[in-house]
């Protein structure tokens, strides 16, 4: 139903929760941002890395925790933008940038 989304900009629409698996799903996904949600919580989910053609993930100023872990060993550019750079991990200092 939604395949053929390719950018999905919900900033500052006071989500509250987590970030739903289901993104995985939007094959042609190409920049996901979720900036300043500070009621998005938990963390940022691994079926993320089935968005291949994703190449801008934006997590400023929302409440998420651990790690943007699908970046070790994903094989495309992408650019993830954060607020705190420590939700990024040793395997995604490559890809994050703090803004």
């Amino acid at each position: 139903m939604f395949q053929n989304v390719v950018r999905l900009a919900m900033f500052a629409n006071s989500f509250h929760g987590s970030i739903p698996t289901e993104y995985g799903l939007l094959e042609n996904l190409t920049h996901l941002v979720l900036d300043n949600n500070l009621g998005i919580t938990g963390t940022v989910p691994t079926e993320l890395v089935e968005c291949n053609k994703l190449t801008l993930l934006s997590l400023r100023n929302i409440g998420i925790s651990g790690n943007v872990s699908f970046c070790n060993g994903v094989e495309k550019n992408i650019a993830v933008i954060v607020t705190d750079v420590s939700i990024c991990g040793e395997e995604c200092e490559c890809c994050c940038i703090t803004l």
